[in-house]
């Protein structure tokens, strides 16, 4: 997807960097900020600054910082371009053909979910086999379910407003030899929304006995099958208040209890959990409760599961339906209380693993103990956390009666994670921040800069570029400045923006009086060598006495001729 630097300014320029987080989290003003606890770690004190004046973000504590596309990419957990799309509708930016061929495929996709929306309406047969599920009226409306009849149906209305390439694009039709076709016929289709709300994609639950039981949307350039959880973008704000996800096979599981008021729970569209989905709910959640079917392959399912959420450093639970098949059943039968009992009866991580192993392997026979200590001691490697990974270790060792050591496998090599070094601020870059920050509030006035300040005399690279691209008569791009900045010059940034302003003629003067007397301390030194030697300093001398008139004058406030 191609998005101009024009586009993305306009977005920038249509929107308060202040007005939109007030949208997610409550902020306090302060000073010339405004504070709140960071959502994007544990903070107890208010750590996360918003500075209105340069239009960012920044928080002390974790070091996330950036513009309002990089906190909503943070926050809602989407893509460059979804969020700039998200940002651009709540702006009222109409940026024509943004998105390129993308934006074909979600209009199209739009146009299939109101036709298969409709078709369900007409079919009498397709909502009782609804109401026998239980799926209500209302929840059959908010999540846009659909029917897709026999025929090509589709094909026949969607050809008269697109281009067939674009719609074999779509994957919503096929070409089968020289015949293009529906790709969904005789299906109860089940909508698929990216996390941002945009409509992606269908799921399709067969109603005949003609074919796979379900059938996915293929991967186009708007959906990759294994990346996005069911109708996340329906429960993401209820997850972020409880704290947990409870995790569901199906579609109908979903729906079960998204009616019965538990609103924190997707489904992974199937049983085979991806490393994409398990990176999904460590986003959102710290907990995950996995309530898989108590079939065979749900248990195996689950246990492959463990792993990846594992890795990620979640806390994993696995529900237990009791004599239900799964969480869609116990809902249609017992409702939300017999729902909410067997969540609270959750097992914890290694008692299901256990009883699993338990009921796989002979732990009598030194091979079935041996294949049971393998099978632990690679699921003890995956936690993060050295605390918790010796508790569960000590805990393991017990209930198999076995000695510590022996779970004390050789863990996988982990790629080092690349720890951001924090260097002090120096003296000279805290005079070219400040000189950045009042150019920033005072753009009118650069020219004083540049009677004062040589752009090679700055020794920020960043810094240099942009006061150069000033002096050339072009635009300084404050927000590209500040991104390409380490967290301890943001940090300082963020802190000159609570002192009281000051204008752009004091900060070059700031700056170039340091220079002035690093130049001075440079050359008091060549001096001393040269007298050392037993050289002539005399021009050395004539070259510091001038510094020290420079520096006087700059003293006194007289910048002519400096």
């Amino acid at each position: 997807m191609s998005i101009t630097e024009g586009v993305v300014h306009q977005i920038k320029d249509a929107i308060n960097i202040v007005d939109l987080i007030e949208e997610y989290l409550p902020l306090k003003k302060s000073g010339k900020n405004y504070v709140t606890n960071c959502p994007f770690h544990e903070d107890d004190t208010p750590s996360f600054y918003v500075t209105p004046e340069l239009n960012f973000f920044h928080c002390f504590g974790c070091g996330k910082s950036g513009d309002i596309i990089t906190f909503v990419m943070e926050y809602e957990k989407v893509p460059f371009q979804e969020a700039v799309r998200m940002l651009a509708n709540k702006a009222g930016i109409e940026i024509g053909e943004f998105g390129g061929k993308n934006k074909v495929l979600y209009s199209i996709h739009d146009f299939a979910a109101e036709f298969y929306h409709d078709s369900l309406q007409k079919s009498s047969k397709v909502l009782g086999y609804l109401g026998k599920r239980g799926i209500k009226e209302e929840t059959i409306d908010e999540f846009q379910l659909g029917f897709a009849p026999s025929g090509s149906e589709f094909l026949k209305v969607a050809k008269k407003k697109f281009k067939i390439e674009d719609l074999l694009t779509s994957g919503l039709i096929k070409r089968t030899g020289t015949t293009v076709k529906d790709r969904f016929f005789l299906r109860l289709l089940f909508p698929l929304f990216s996390s941002g709300g945009q409509l992606i994609g269908f799921g399709g639950r067969r109603l005949s006995k003609i074919g796979p039981k379900y059938l996915n949307s293929p991967d186009t350039p708007i959906h990759k099958k294994g990346k996005n959880l069911y109708s996340l973008w329906h429960t993401k704000e209820d997850i972020r208040r409880e704290g947990r996800i409870i995790l569901v096979e199906g579609y109908f599981d979903f729906l079960s209890l998204y009616q019965a008021d538990i609103k924190n729970s997707v489904a992974c569209l199937g049983t085979a959990l991806t490393n994409d989905q398990a990176e999904l709910l460590s986003r959102y959640a710290n907990e995950v409760i996995i309530f898989f079917d108590r079939d065979k392959a749900g248990r195996a399912a689950t246990l492959r599961s463990l792993g990846m959420l594992l890795d990620r450093g979640v806390n994993v639970k696995v529900g237990n339906t009791g004599a239900k098949k799964d969480p869609d059943e116990i809902i249609l039968e017992g409702g939300k209380k017999e729902f909410q009992r067997l969540l609270s009866l959750a097992s914890e991580l290694f008692d299901y693993t256990l009883d699993r192993i338990k009921e796989e392997y002979d732990l009598a026979s030194p091979l079935g103990l041996s294949k049971a200590i393998e099978r632990v001691s690679a699921m003890l490697s995956q936690i993060k956390d050295p605390i918790k990974k010796e508790i569960y270790r000590k805990a393991v060792s017990g209930k198999l009666m076995i000695e510590e050591y022996l779970l004390e496998a050789k863990e996988p090599m982990r790629p080092s994670s690349k720890i951001e070094k924090i260097t002090p601020v120096s003296e000279r870059e805290m005079c070219e921040l400040s000189l950045l920050y009042a150019i920033a509030q005072r753009p009118e006035e650069k020219d004083t800069v540049f009677s004062l300040i040589n752009d090679e005399e700055i020794s920020n690279p960043y810094l240099r570029k942009a006061l150069r691209l000033l002096k050339e008569g072009g635009e300084m791009k404050l927000d590209d400045i500040i991104e390409s900045l380490p967290k301890s010059h943001i940090d300082y940034l963020v802190r000159e923006n609570e002192k009281p302003e000051i204008s752009v003629l004091s900060s070059a003067i700031g700056l170039k009086n340091f220079l002035l007397n690093e130049l001075k301390e440079r050359k008091d030194r060549e001096l001393q060598k040269i007298e050392e030697s037993g050289g002539d300093g005399s021009e050395l001398l004539r070259e510091i006495k001038d510094l020290i008139e420079k520096r006087e004058r700059m003293r006194k406030g007289v910048t002519n001729g400096i």
